[in-house]
C-alpha cells in the first residue's frame, strides 16, 4: 500500500467517527427537555395560615404545698403536779371544753380552804365594823342634839353654865372622830375582804389548771403522758411540743394549704385564684379550691410569698403534713383573642406575625400578654379576621407571593 492509500484510509476512519459521535448527539438531544419547559415559571408556594380564637387564658402556675390543720394547739400545764387521769388517745376527736387529763395537786386545795375560811374571817370583821359604823353615827346624831339644846337653855335663861356648854361640844367633836375611826375601819375591812377574795379566786383558777382542757372541737394529734406522770408548770424554755406538752390538737374540719409563689408570679396573684390540689399518693380526683389569703409580703431570703388555700374537710379525707402539688391559675381572662405562640415571632423592633395581604406575605407588629397551654394572647395590633401565617419559620421573604391554605385545627 503507498502513500496516498494510507491517507485515504485515515479520512475516512475521521469521517466516520463524526458520523456516530453526530448519531449519539441527536439522540441525547431528543431525550432531553426542552429549553421552554426548563424555564417555565413554579406556581406560587402555599402557606399555611389561621384565624385568631378567643379562648379562656391565665397565668399558670405549678408549685409544691404542704397541707396544715386549720388550728392546731399544743397544750401544756399550768401547775405542777401528778396525772391522775388521762381521759384521750391519739385519734380521738373532742369538743371544745372538754377535759382531757386531770393533774392532782392535794396541797392547792387545801390553800383554797384556808383562802375561804380567811374570806369569811375578812368579812365578819367588815360587818363588825359596819355595825361600829352606825353605832358611832348615832352618837354623833345624839352628841349634836344635846349640843343645841344646851346652847338654846343656856342662851334664853342662863341656866346652863358655860363649862357645861364647852363640855357637851367636845362630847360632840369626840363622836365625830369616832365616826372617822369607824369609817377608816369599815374601808379598811371592806379591802381586806377584796383582798382575801382575790386570793380565792385566784387559787380556785389555778385548780381549774389542774383540768387539761380542748380549746377546739379537734382531733387529738399527739399525747405524750400517761397517768402518775409528774408534769411541770410550762415556763419559758419548755413551750415546745418536745418540751412539757401533754397534747397536741388540731381542727381539721378545714385544711390549709400552704405554698410559697415566687416573686414574678406575685403581680398575678388574686384572692380567689382558682387551684387544683393534689395531695401525694391520694388517689381519686384532685381537690378544687381558690386562693384564700397570701402574707403581704415576701420572704427576703427565698423571695416568695406564703399563699393559702382553705379546703373543707368534713369527711376527713386530708391529712395534715401531707405533701401536695398545687396548680394556680391566676389573672384569669376569659375571652383572650389568641394564636400558637409559634405564629408570633420577636426581634429588635418588638413582637408580629405575618400575614397575607394580596396573597403576599406581610408583617404585622403586635402586642402581647399571657401565654398559656401553647397559646399568646394579641392584646393589639390584631382583629379576629386577620390571617395569620401558622408559623414564622420557614416563611419566604416579605411581599412574596404565596398561596394561602387555612388550617383546618386552629390548635
Amino acid at each position: 500500500m503507498n502513500f496516498t492509500s494510507r491517507t485515504g484510509i485515515k479520512v475516512l476512519v475521521v469521517v466516520v467517527a463524526v458520523g456516530a459521535a453526530g448519531i449519539v448527539a441527536g439522540r441525547h438531544l431528543v431525550a432531553s427537555p426542552s429549553p421552554v419547559n426548563l424555564t417555565k415559571a413554579d406556581s406560587p408556594p402555599r402557606v399555611e395560615v389561621l384565624r385568631p380564637r378567643r379562648v379562656t387564658m391565665a397565668h399558670r402556675l405549678q408549685t409544691n404545698a404542704t397541707l396544715e390543720a386549720f388550728e392546731e394547739a399544743d397544750l401544756f400545764a399550768k401547775v405542777s403536779g401528778y396525772l391522775s387521769d388521762v381521759r384521750v388517745d391519739i385519734g380521738d376527736h373532742v369538743k371544745a371544753g372538754q377535759v382531757l387529763a386531770v393533774i392532782d395537786v392535794p396541797e392547792m386545795k387545801q390553800e383554797l380552804a384556808e383562802a375561804k375560811a380567811q374570806l369569811a374571817s375578812k368579812k365578819s370583821s367588815l360587818e363588825s365594823a359596819r355595825r361600829q359604823l352606825d353605832h358611832n353615827k348615832a352618837d354623833l346624831a345624839l352628841q349634836n342634839a344635846l349640843a343645841r339644846d344646851r346652847e338654846q337653855l343656856g342662851e334664853g335663861r342662863q341656866f346652863i353654865s358655860d363649862r357645861t356648854l364647852d363640855q357637851v361640844h367636845a362630847n360632840a367633836e369626840i363622836a365625830k372622830a369616832d365616826l372617822g375611826v369607824a369609817e377608816s375601819n369599815r374601808d379598811l375591812a371592806a379591802n381586806q375582804v377584796d383582798v382575801a377574795a382575790a386570793t380565792v379566786e385566784k387559787i380556785k383558777a389555778l385548780l381549774a389548771y389542774t383540768q387539761i382542757v380542748a380549746p377546739f372541737d379537734g382531733v387529738v394529734a399527739r399525747r405524750q403522758v400517761n397517768r402518775g406522770d409528774l408534769v411541770q408548770a410550762a415556763t419559758a424554755t419548755r413551750t415546745t411540743p418536745s418540751a412539757g406538752s401533754l397534747f397536741t390538737v388540731q381542727r381539721i374540719d378545714t385544711i390549709r394549704v400552704f405554698c410559697d409563689v415566687p416573686e414574678n408570679d406575685v403581680p398575678h396573684l388574686h384572692v380567689g385564684d382558682p387551684a387544683i390540689i393534689k395531695p401525694s399518693g391520694f388517689d381519686g380526683k384532685p381537690f378544687i379550691g381558690k386562693v384564700t389569703r397570701f402574707s403581704q409580703r415576701l420572704d427576703p431570703e427565698t423571695r416568695n410569698m406564703r399563699t393559702e388555700i382553705d379546703l373543707p374537710n368534713s369527711e376527713e379525707r386530708l391529712y395534715p403534713g401531707t405533701y401536695a402539688e398545687v396548680s394556680l391559675e391566676m389573672n384569669r381572662r376569659p375571652d383572650a383573642l389568641t394564636v400558637p405562640t409559634g405564629a408570633v415571632g420577636s426581634d429588635g423592633d418588638g413582637n408580629f406575625v405575618y400575614t397575607i395581604t394580596d396573597n403576599r406575605i406581610t408583617r404585622l407588629a403586635v402586642k402581647t400578654g399571657l401565654t398559656d397551654n401553647g397559646r399568646i394572647e394579641v392584646t393589639a395590633g390584631l382583629s379576629e379576621e386577620t390571617p395569620v401565617v401558622a408559623s414564622t419559620k420557614g416563611i419566604p421573604p416579605l411581599r412574596t407571593a404565596v398561596q394561602p391554605q387555612m388550617v383546618r385545627k386552629n390548635s
